[in-house]
């Protein structure tokens, strides 16, 4: 029996219920499933274009999906909206990405995209670190995840389905130069995928964010604001944790987002997601 009116609660991927191994812990995966019994409407709210949200993390069931940090969203395996990048934009990214020999990643919902020497950088990392006990299994690397639904040696990068472009970090141009660089016209966010490094990037179209797909995602369901809760752990969780009534950041958290958070909750290897399902009466 429901004590509280409904909730639509928005989850972050990484760092909030994805694990750096690629699981996901039980007790989040019960938390998701009990709160939907309870009459209550959980969504994913990712980086994560589709291809990449494994069957793990699709069979807790959700009730939708917004995608690419919000270039897509959709509903009940519905397509509500997807914002995709135009060939120009991709074009020019593309171009100075490989005039700057800075390795970068392409996202559609179907398939990812690189060239041949993005592989070899993922292969490379991997290798180091199997050789430093930083995993023990490749199978469980999320590169090699990465690997097997990537295509490297596609003739044209040039797109039209394209949701976000990735560029990983390069030793001798930061991350602040591709921010001023194309910051005026296209929306450029931190990685928030570790293994692409600390000056690693994003990059959508201009305007998009997660608070951005979550407004849309309410106006066509008919819901409020004031019934939302959103928990994540990244940068391109700021503006959903400010726009969502209440926003909570996991204990591993960027410090960034901890400051702008209605509160924090324990990471996500000590059950940070159940505790704060549990804290607000949803399960």
């Amino acid at each position: 029996m429901l004590t509280i009116e409904k909730k639509v609660i928005f989850l972050d991927v990484d760092g909030t219920i994805l694990m750096e191994d690629g699981t996901v812990p039980e007790s989040t995966v019960t938390a998701c499933q009990q709160a939907r019994k309870n009459g209550h409407l959980v969504f994913l709210c990712t980086g994560r274009s589709k291809v990449a949200l494994y069957p793990n993390i699709i069979e807790i069931g959700f009730d939708g999906i917004i995608g690419g940090a919000g270039v897509f969203a959709e509903i009940n395996g519905e397509s509500l909206f997807q914002k995709t990048l135009t060939v120009a934009q991709v074009k020019e990214l593309v171009d100075v990405f490989n005039k700057k020999g800075i390795e970068f990643m392409i996202e559609t919902n179907e398939r990812m995209y690189g060239n041949p020497s993005l592989k070899e950088h993922y292969l490379k990392i991997i290798e180091e670190d199997l050789k430093n006990g930083e995993f023990s299994d490749i199978t469980q690397h999320p590169l090699q995840h990465l690997i097997e639904i990537t295509s490297f040696d596609e003739e044209s990068l040039y797109r039209d389905d394209i949701n976000k472009i990735c560029f990983m970090e390069h030793k001798e141009i930061p991350y602040q130069y591709i921010a001023d660089t194309f910051g005026d016209k296209l929306t450029v966010v931190p990685t928030s995928f570790a293994k692409f490094g600390a000056e690693g990037g994003e990059i959508s179209g201009l305007g998009i964010h997660k608070a951005a797909g979550i407004q849309a995602v309410l106006e066509h369901l008919g819901l409020s604001k004031e019934q939302t809760i959103a928990i994540g752990d990244g940068i391109n969780d700021l503006e959903m944790l400010q726009f969502c009534q209440i926003g909570i950041a996991m204990g591993n958290a960027k410090e960034e987002l901890k400051d702008v958070a209605d509160e924090v909750t324990s990471r996500i290897e000590d059950d940070g997601v159940y505790q704060s399902f549990k804290k607000h009466g949803l399960i």
